[in-house]
Order: C-alpha cells, then structure tokens, then sequence
C-alpha cells in the first residue's frame, strides 16, 4: 500500500492505454487498491496465491505486474497483468521482468503461464509471442472485433 501513490499515475496510463477496449465481464481487471488489499482473483481464488509486484528502474516505479497461482490448472500460473510505463517501453524492460518472473515461477513448480490479451492490442500480441506464449487456449469476441464488441485471447507458454 505504501506504494500506490507512485502506482496511481501509471494505473491511470495503463487504463487510457486499454481504452481500445470496450469493457466486458470476460475482462475482469479490479481497481489499484482492490488489487493490492484483495487481490484480483478468479472464481475460488485465495488472496495467499495472488502476487502483486512493482517494477522499478533505477529507483523510479516504471510498471507493475501481478499473477496467481495455482489457476487455471494446478501447476499453471495466470498472468493479469504486466505493464511498463510508455516512456520506458521498447527498451527490453518487459522481457527481462518476464524472464525473472518465469523464474519465481520455476522455483514455485509452476509448469506452464497463461495470459489474456486484447485482439485489438497487437504491440501485445507480438511481444506474447515473441515471449513464448504460442498456444491459444481460447478465443473470446463478441462481434468480429467491430467497435464497441470485446474481442481477446488467451495464451499459453510452458515453462521449464
């Protein structure tokens, strides 16, 4: 919690961000604070498998990621979220955060990592992939992604 006044400003950049989207109950992101008191957790879910983590460059908060174990398979991990600040983007930040990340995940007897990501996120897209995350698990869209219809996807890595 001490950190949420430095987390509220690129809470606020990543909802302008995914303003792309439209909402959707498919899409559940619980607000900043819910997040780090609660947890963002899915359908049986216990606050003790979520984790909340800020990412900091020299110092300076630049992003945030969060995951919960245990979901949706025993030995699966579920990616919410990860985001890094625009200024900061396109600098390898994102895949070194996900390397050590996939790490912690290891040494948890995590096997595999599951994501959402928007179809109409394709900067996302291509980074999940270049990530790993080859396997579609599921496809969601309400309306052939016309304006104002949910439309994602859910990826899959395995990890080892």
């Amino acid at each position: 919690m001490e950190d949420l006044p430095e987390l509220e400003p690129i809470d606020q950049e990543c909802d302008a961000y995914f303003a792309f989207d439209p909402p959707s109950g498919d899409n559940h992101s619980c607000p900043l604070e819910e997040c780090l008191t609660a947890g963002d957790l899915p359908p049986g879910g216990v606050r003790e498998n979520y984790y909340f983590h800020c990412v900091r460059q020299d110092g300076k908060l630049i992003g945030f990621l969060a995951y919960y174990l245990g979901y949706p398979a025993k030995d699966a991990a579920y990616l919410s979220v990860l985001y890094i600040a625009q200024a900061y983007r396109r600098q390898g930040i994102g895949a070194k955060v996900l390397a050590a990340v996939t790490q912690m995940l290891l040494a948890a007897r995590m096997r595999e990592i599951q994501l959402h990501v928007s179809l109409r996120n394709v900067t996302a897209l291509r980074f999940w992939v270049r990530q790993g995350f080859d396997r579609i698990m599921d496809v969601e869209c309400h309306g052939n992604l016309l304006p104002g219809a949910f439309a994602g996807i859910e990826l899959m890595k395995e990890i080892s």
